[in-house]
C-alpha cells in the first residue's frame, strides 16, 4: 500500500494504524503483539513511527535514518519475544520530504500471541499478557477477551490457508505487479526484480516449510488467470430470466483474479440492465430515475464475493428478471446476526470469512470500510426512488440473497409476453418493417443483441418465415431482417 494513503487513513480504517512520534519498544511490541491476536477479525494493522497524533490528525515529524538499522535488529528481538515468534514486515518510506518507518503486522497464523508486559531485551522474561485491539486503542485482555480471542483462533479464515494443489509458479508475476502498481504501493519498484517466491513472502500470500512453499488461498484468488481451477466456485455467474419458465434465459460466466470478476460483471450489468428515465418539472433539472442504482449493483455485487465460502462449489449468481436483480451467495450470515437484525438490514459481524479478501479489495477501492456497504445500498434506493432492499435466508442459515426490486416506473416495461418469441419477432417486424438483429432485441426490451433473438431469427430464416434483405452479404453492417413475403 502506499504509505502516503495509509498515514493519512485514506484507505484502511483509523483502527488499524497505531501511530507513535518516536520509537517506544514497550509500546510498539504491546500494539504489535494486538495486531498480530487480530480479535476483531480486520487483518491486523500498522505501526507508523514518525507520525505525530497528539493533535487528532496525522502530522509527519519523521525520524532519523541513521536509526532505522538499530530500530530493525531491535524489532527482530521483540518478535523473538512473543510466543509464538512473529516478525513483521517493516521498511523506510520517505514521505513528504521526511522518513517515516512502517511495520505492518499481518494477523498471525499461530494465534494467539502473548508477550511481556514489561519489556526487556531479555528473552521471554518476567510476566507475560495477551494483547487486543479495542477501536483504536491497545489493551491488555481480561479473562472474557481471553477466552474470544481462543476461540477466534481456532477459526482461521479459508482465505489464509495454504491451497495443496497449487504451486509458487501458478502465482503470476505480472498479476502482482499490476496490482502493487494500482494500489500505489512501493514495493512495486522492487517487484520486477525479486523472485517469485521472495515477492510472495512480502506480500504474505505463501506458505508452509522452506522445502514446500505454496500459495494461499488469497494469492490464487487474485493473482492467477484461472482461480476457477483451485477453487471451483470462484468465479460470478449473471442469469437473465425474461419469463418464470426459463423461455429465453441467457447465462453469462465471469471468470479470472477476482477483482477482474467483480468491475467486469459489474460492467455488464450496468451495460445490459440499467437504464434512465427523465421527466420534465418545473424545476430547472429535470427528474431521472434509474431502473436500478448503479451504487447498489456495486455494493451487493462485491459484497457477494467478499462473503461468499470458497470452501464450497457454488459461485455468486446474479439473477435478473423482470421485476428484480437477486444476489446469490453460500453460505448464509453468522447465527450471531438475528432474524430482526436481517429484517432491518442490519448485517454488522464481528469476524470475517476471507479478511485478506477484504483487505486487497479494499486497497483497490473496491469494497467500502467496514459496516458501510448496506448501509449505501439503502441510500442508493431511497436517493432513486426505488422499492426498498429485502435480504433473505432460511433458517439454518445456508444461503444469502438480497434483492433489488425494479424502479416503479419501469414495472410496466417490464412485464413479460408470454407468446412464443418466433411470434414476438415476427409482430415486431409487421409493425416496423425490417430491422437489424440489434433494433429487433431492442424492441423486445433487450439491451442488445441477445442470443435468444438471434438463435430464433436463424431459425425463421431457415424455415423461410423471415429473410435478409440483402441475401448475398448476410454478414453487411447495413443487412435487416424482413418478413417473408
Amino acid at each position: 500500500m502506499n504509505a502516503s494513503d495509509l498515514i493519512y487513513g485514506r484507505r484502511v480504517e483509523s483502527a488499524r494504524i497505531e501511530y507513535k512520534k518516536g520509537w517506544n519498544p514497550a509500546k510498539v511490541l504491546h500494539t504489535m503483539c494486538a495486531f498480530a491476536n487480530d480479535v476483531e477479525g480486520w487483518g491486523g494493522g500498522y505501526i507508523i513511527i514518525g507520525v505525530d497524533f497528539e493533535s487528532g490528525r496525522p502530522e509527519i515529524v519523521g525520524i532519523d535514518e541513521n536509526t532505522v538499522d538499530s530500530i530493525n535488529k531491535e524489532l527482530i528481538g521483540m518478535g523473538n519475544l512473543m510466543e509464538p515468534r512473529y516478525i513483521p514486515i517493516a521498511d523506510l518510506e520517505h514521505v513528504d520530504g521526511k522518513d517515516v518507518f512502517l511495520i505492518w503486522v499481518p494477523a498471525g497464523d499461530r494465534r494467539p500471541y502473548s508477550c511481556p508486559v514489561s519489556y526487556s531485551r531479555e528473552r521471554k522474561s518476567g510476566e507475560r499478557a495477551y494483547y487486543i485491539r479495542r477501536l483504536a486503542s491497545t489493551i491488555r485482555a481480561d479473562r472474557d477477551d481471553e477466552r474470544m480471542l481462543f476461540e477466534a483462533s481456532r477459526n482461521n479464515p479459508f482465505d489464509e490457508c495454504i491451497n495443496p494443489d497449487a504451486r509458487i509458479d501458478d502465482l503470476r508475476p505480472s498479476l502482482i505487479r499490476d496490482y502493487l502498481y494500482r494500489v500505489g504501493s512501493d514495493l512495486y519498484r522492487k517487484a520486477t526484480d525479486e523472485p517469485i517466491e521472495r515477492l510472495a513472502d512480502l506480500m504474505r500470500i505463501a506458505g508452509g516449510p522452506p522445502e514446500d512453499r505454496r500459495p494461499l488461498n488469497v494469492g490464487m484468488m487474485f493473482f492467477n488467470d484461472e482461480p476457477d481451477r483451485f477453487l471451483p466456485g470462484a468465479y460470478v455467474e449473471v442469469v437473465h430470466k425474461p419469463k418464470p419458465s426459463g423461455e429465453g434465459m441467457s447465462v453469462w460466466r465471469f471468470t479470472g483474479p477476482v477483482d477482474r470478476q467483480i468491475i467486469e460483471s459489474i460492467r455488464f450489468l450496468e451495460n445490459t440492465f440499467v437504464t434512465e428515465r427523465v421527466y420534465k418539472t418545473n424545476d430547472p433539472q429535470a427528474r431521472r430515475v434509474l431502473s436500478y442504482p448503479p451504487k447498489a449493483i456495486r455494493e451487493l455485487l462485491v459484497n457477494a464475493v467478499y462473503h461468499k465460502s470458497y470452501e464450497m462449489r457454488e459461485p455468486v449468481v446474479v439473477t435478473v428478471t423482470p421485476e428484480c436483480m437477486e444476489f446469490l451467495n453460500y453460505p448464509g450470515p453468522s447465527p450471531s446476526i438475528t432474524d430482526e437484525d436481517i429484517r432491518n438490514n442490519r448485517l454488522n459481524v464481528s469476524a470475517y470469512r476471507n479478511r485478506r479478501t477484504g483487505e486487497y479489495l479494499k486497497e483497490l477501492e473496491l469494497a467500502e470500510a467496514r459496516f458501510t456497504g448496506i448501509p449505501l445500498v439503502i441510500e442508493s434506493l431511497e436517493r432513486n426512488g426505488s422499492p426498498p432492499l429485502r435480504i433473505l435466508t432460511d433458517p439454518l442459515r445456508t444461503y444469502f440473497k438480497a434483492v433489488l426490486g425494479i424502479h416503479p416506473d419501469f414495472l410496466e416495461q417490464a412485464e413479460y409476453d408470454d407468446s412464443p418469441i418466433e411470434d414476438r419477432i415476427a409482430s415486431v417486424l409487421r409493425s416496423s418493417g425490417c430491422l437489424s438483429l440489434r433494433e429487433i432485441s431492442q424492441s423486445l426490451g433487450y439491451k442488445g443483441i441477445n442470443k435468444t433473438v438471434s438463435e430464433a431469427v436463424k431459425g425463421m430464416i431457415s424455415e423461410g418465415r423471415l429473410e435478409y434483405l440483402i441475401p448475398d452479404k448476410p454478414r453487411s453492417p447495413k443487412q435487416r431482417i424482413c418478413l417473408r413475403r
